[in-house]
């Protein structure tokens, strides 16, 4: 499977751009905070925030389903907390999008906190054996699957929880920007279908 690094290097660097894209839209939500004047990107991301919220859950299901099914590495319970709070993610903005219901927000924001906080401990737990190699590290669940020995480690800091907690962070900071002002219409504009 000489694909497989490919792919791995490629979500890699996809979580990079998102971490980055995260960072930034953060502070242009707070510039826009404190100045009390419209971003013309965040006005974008608005308009277009259930499509860019599809794309970040399809990719982020597809990459773990890739990992498991294709690369063969067993997920191990932590991997498999996040994928249950991703996956519906994917069929809940493909109906949202089919309904043009941005009411979806609100859940979209609830599974991503929580999947968010998973990949976060997860991410710590993995931390603690990169940093004390020595430690015993106990399998994850009974299957003996253990974080002790990541697949991957990418530019310094990138591992799979890392590459879940960005999917979790862009549609929260989307979540956050369709929800970020009252409006008369949860409906997205008929030009995005």
């Amino acid at each position: 499977m000489h694909y497989t690094w490919f792919v791995v290097n490629t979500l890699a660097w996809l979580t990079l751009f998102a971490d980055c894209l995260v960072a930034f839209i953060l502070c242009v939500l707070v510039c826009e905070a404190v100045s009390r004047c419209s971003s013309r990107m965040l006005q974008w991301i608005d308009r277009h925030a259930l499509v860019l919220m599809l794309v970040v859950s399809t990719l982020a299901a597809c990459g773990s389903l890739f990992l498991s099914d294709v690369a063969g590495w067993t997920p191990c319970k932590d991997c498999w907390y996040q994928r249950i709070f991703m996956y519906p993610q994917v069929v809940l903005l493909t109906i949202a999008l089919w309904r043009r219901d941005r009411g979806i927000a609100v859940s979209i924001l609830a599974l991503s906190l929580i999947g968010i906080v998973i990949s976060i401990a997860h991410y710590h737990e993995q931390l603690q054996l990169i940093w004390h190699p020595d430690a015993v590290a106990a399998p994850c669940d009974s299957t003996g699957v253990s974080c002790a020995k990541t697949p991957t480690l990418k530019l310094g800091y990138i591992t799979i929880p890392v590459m879940a907690m960005s999917a979790f962070a862009l549609n929260i900071v989307g979540s956050l920007i369709v929800l970020r002002k009252p409006r008369h219409s949860h409906r997205v504009s008929s030009s995005l279908v």
